[in-house]
């Protein structure tokens, strides 16, 4: 089962070892039930084999077993001290439960439960899986999906995305808070600049290389944290941390992790940096913050700590919502990453929190979620070593502003206090083409981060399609810099572009490319609905 699957339509097709994944990209559009999402060498010892028939018997909460990656596991006294609730193991009741446990789980999860579970043995035989309409028509789409030389630039690797991912993935991805003005303000934030390019320059091949908190990297780009990665793909972010070293790229490391830290880590090259994100569910998780970040120390890769200071509460995710309204069994999964409004944030997280955040590491502390000049220049006075101008990619406060209004505002405030050369400044949110990059560092941003285009990219494509778009961005940003007269990421400055209009928010001209992508919210849907007066 996938997470918009519906159980009152479908048709049914035999599974064997190997499960299609309709939402799964590229070049990894089968699954071994041995694969990474779930290893079955969690502490179990298989002892005896049992049939498919023998375990789909067991389907009723008096006597429940799932099976997981090729084991049987007795589940019936777990229902009721299940975090997430007895229905939610219940649907699985008698099944096989892997891709679903693999979303969100990993070995770890299944040592830790070993009081609460028995494990019977090994599963053996073929489980016969339910596939909705939408799942078959997803899994056509992937057959059919333009081939990678089509794709030109990141919109594209959307519109694959939209066609096969089961549309309550996309939706979660792809909303933004109430009325969506902020996430789409802060792309067309980017066709309010306008180039003032050089001419008759002498200048060599364009160099993209810069430092990032005094590391160098290949391109000033990152790759933004965001839960959710096995949604896209199912090796989620290891996908990402392979290209991301391959092509000299920084990737953040979510806190919401898809795989157990010490373990992503096991295959993590020694020489490979990363940033950690850093925010906070609950009192205790900030009450224990020193004992998190000597976890994140211990695995010796640790470049900068991104403390995200923009979740006093979960915005209002309207779309979101309105599609888990319709797909409760989706819901279910996603709620689990995306709290679904259950959290309770620590009761008070104020600068006095932050410098003991400080005081608990060496690493770089930084901020992400800043959305005024005021409070860039209060981190720079307390010690801050970079914030990142960030509203959340439009996921939060509706109406807070395109982070490049917020880098024009932070860079003079700074310079008026003599505070500019103290902190580095980056971006986030919105950003389609390199020459948004640009954009960003001429006005300022020493880098930027992305997040939605790679889950599009990874979701359609795998590995390949997240080297696609490093590759897409860094044709785009050579030839920009060629036709703005300059060679090196040094070279770009507030005299390259036009920014006067930047705060202006007009209506009339937007990007049609981008519109295209953009689906309108929708109103609740009526059944059998039918026109008064006609």
């Amino acid at each position: 089962m996938f997470i918009s699957w519906k159980r009152n339509s479908y048709v049914k097709v035999a599974v064997s070892s190997t499960l299609v994944l309709a939402f799964a990209g590229a070049s990894f559009t089968v699954i071994s039930n041995n694969s990474n999402n779930i290893e079955n060498d969690a502490g179990f010892a298989s002892r005896r084999t049992f049939p498919v028939v023998e375990v789909q018997k067991h389907n009723h909460s008096e006597d429940c077993w799932i099976a997981i990656n090729g084991e049987v596991f007795n589940v019936t006294n777990f229902l009721q001290v299940h975090p997430g609730g007895k229905e939610r193991l219940m649907k699985y009741a008698g099944k096989d439960a892997s891709i679903e446990f693999g979303q969100m789980h990993s070995k770890e999860v299944l040592a830790k439960m070993s009081n609460f579970i028995e494990h019977m043995g090994s599963l053996e035989g073929e489980f016969e899986e339910e596939l909705t309409p939408e799942m078959l028509q997803i899994r056509e789409n992937l057959q059919n999906k333009p081939p990678i030389q089509a794709i030109f630039n990141l919109t594209d690797f959307e519109f694959v995305a939209k066609h096969i991912l089961p549309q309550t993935t996309y939706i979660y991805f792809c909303t933004g808070a109430s009325d969506e003005f902020s996430m789409r303000h802060n792309h067309y934030a980017y066709g309010r600049v306008f180039f003032r390019p050089k001419v008759l320059q002498e200048i060599g091949p364009p160099d993209l290389s810069t430092t990032f908190l005094g590391d160098e990297v290949q391109m000033p780009l990152y790759i933004t944290a965001f839960a959710g990665s096995k949604f896209a793909h199912p090796l989620g972010e290891r996908i990402l941390q392979r290209a991301a070293y391959d092509n000299g790229i920084m990737q953040m490391i979510p806190k919401l992790l898809s795989y157990p830290l010490e373990e992503f880590f096991e295959e993590v090259p020694d020489d490979q940096k990363h940033w950690f994100q850093l925010h906070f569910d609950s009192q205790e998780e900030l009450d224990n913050v020193e004992k998190t970040i000597k976890r994140m120390e211990a695995t010796g890769n640790m470049r900068g700590l991104f403390v995200n200071v923009d979740l006093a509460d979960l915005g209002n995710r309207e779309r979101d919502s309105k599609k888990r309204v319709e797909d409760q069994d989706a819901a279910d999964q996603l709620s689990v990453i995306a709290n679904n409004g259950r959290v309770k944030y620590p009761r008070r997280f104020c600068w006095k929190e932050i410098k003991r955040i400080q005081e608990a590491t060496d690493v770089p502390i930084c901020l992400k979620g800043v959305q005024r000049g005021e409070d860039v220049v209060l981190a720079a006075q307390n010690g801050i070593k970079a914030c990142i101008l960030s509203n959340h990619g439009g996921r939060q406060l509706d109406f807070s502003r395109p982070p490049l209004e917020v880098l024009v505002e932070a860079r003079r405030m700074l310079k008026e206090k003599g505070l500019e050369n103290n902190i580095e400044l980056y971006v986030d949110g919105g950003l389609r083409r390199g020459s948004d990059i640009v954009k960003a560092l001429c006005l300022g941003a020493k880098g930027v981060g992305m997040g939605r285009p790679f889950l599009y990219a990874m979701s359609g494509y795998g590995e390949e399609g997240v080297n696609k778009l490093f590759e897409i961005l860094r044709v785009e940003m050579v030839n920009n810099m060629k036709l703005l007269g300059v060679d090196k990421i040094s070279d770009l400055n507030e005299d390259l572009v036009d920014a006067s209009n930047l705060s202006i928010r007009h209506y009339g001209v937007t990007d049609g490319l981008y519109d295209q992508a953009y689906e309108r919210l929708l109103y609740p849907e009526y059944k059998n609905l039918k026109q008064l007066g006609k």
